[in-house]
């Protein structure tokens, strides 16, 4: 392979990481909603089980 060749692949690679960490960046933010979500949603459950099991 002649430099060039390895410039244009290392060029590709670094492209790829800058976009793998703003995905990842982007993920987190993502994750950390769906996270609260079912946090929430998860005591709306434990909830409503706790209320039927002492009031039914």
């Amino acid at each position: 392979m002649d430099a060039r060749t390895l410039d244009v692949r290392e060029a590709r690679v670094d492209a790829a990481e800058d976009r793998f960490f703003t995905n990842r960046a982007n993920m987190d933010m993502v994750d950390r909603v769906i996270s609260i979500v079912a946090l929430v949603f998860g005591a709306v459950c434990v909830c409503a089980l706790l209320a039927h099991v002492l009031f039914v």
